[in-house]
């Protein structure tokens, strides 16, 4: 019997709120499942952090943009321009609320024309969940977060299974066994001789699962949020505020505290409560941790370049 074994692995390029820091970049997250190098929201400066973990622009196939505040997006055009500038020829998706197809219309017309082919998706996010994304392996869906401006809170979900891998219909397709171990991996292969072959031709699927990882973007509690969140394996959630602060203040600038982000992720049922967005008044994040772990334990408060790995 064979599982698929993927491992996503999540890197904060950013996560302050606002205005840069001196050790914390304004909000991005680099998601790589082996076929996809994702990026949640692109701030200013994320350039720069690609560049630290080794990621080359040409590399990023997703942009998945939550909201049009200048901290979640000023690093897109610039982004998009040393796409062009290293004569990039994939097509990239990008997604985000009204208002960001107008944003990446307005780079390409100082760019020029671009070797390579955008696709934008533009939502309208309601409070029932919609699907944007619907690829061989990957979904996402959205919802409408509770921000001053229309924000798109995103669930990604990668279907995982369990079944038998049959090496006699992989020879009889003349699959090259240097290939199996990426078919056992849940990835379509493209052979020598242009055939396709997906792991559901080489193996007997018994039964599926899903990874899920959920972000927030700038929200204030919102139920919405806590149904696209449901059973998730980790939810990325923004604490710009201490739960010191008053909460109608927080809440009617659209964000959240760190208590309001552990209460959400306690009624949702994840497993692990990421904290991001956090003001640059709080030079410790642990603080903020430290006060959402009374509510829900498994927390931690992201850190710039932190990583962690989410397995089937």
């Amino acid at each position: 019997m064979v599982r698929s074994r993927m491992i996503i692995k999540v890197t904060f390029l950013g996560t302050g709120a606002g205005t840069p820091g001196k050790d914390r970049y304004l909000p991005a997250i680099l998601v790589e499942d082996g076929q996809r190098r994702i990026l949640l929201d692109a701030g200013e400066g994320i350039q720069y952090r690609l560049l630290e973990v080794g990621v080359s622009p040409l590399k990023v196939t997703h942009v998945f943009i939550t909201h049009l505040h200048g901290d979640h997006v000023f690093g897109l055009p610039g982004l998009l321009a040393t796409m062009a500038m290293l004569g990039r020829k994939e097509d990239i998706i990008i997604s985000g609320p009204r208002g960001i197809m107008n944003l990446v219309r307005s780079t390409m017309e100082v760019v020029g024309d671009p070797p390579f082919h955008v696709w934008v998706y533009e939502i309208e996010p309601s409070e029932n969940i919609k699907e944007v994304i619907n690829e061989e392996n990957f979904n996402l869906q959205c919802v409408l977060a509770r921000h001053t401006v229309t924000d798109c809170a995103y669930s990604l979900e990668w279907r995982t299974y369990v079944g038998r891998f049959d090496p006699e219909r992989a020879r009889k397709l003349g699959v090259p066994v240097t290939y199996w171990k990426r078919l056992h991996m849940g990835e379509t292969v493209v052979l020598d001789d242009g055939k396709v072959v997906k792991p559901e031709d080489v193996i007997d699927i018994k039964s599926s699962g899903v990874i899920k990882l959920v972000y927030t973007g700038d929200t204030a509690p919102s139920n919405s949020v806590i149904e696209l969140a449901r059973n998730a394996q980790v939810l990325i959630h923004e604490s710009t505020f201490s739960a010191a602060e008053d909460g109608n203040l927080v809440w009617n600038q659209g964000h959240s505290r760190s208590i309001d982000a552990a209460w959400i992720a306690r009624k949702a049922n994840v497993d692990k409560l990421v904290l991001t967005h956090i003001s640059n008044r709080y030079s410790d994040p642990e603080l903020l941790a430290a006060e959402a772990s009374e509510a829900f334990p498994n927390v931690v408060a992201a850190r710039d370049l932190m990583s962690l790995l989410i397995n089937a």
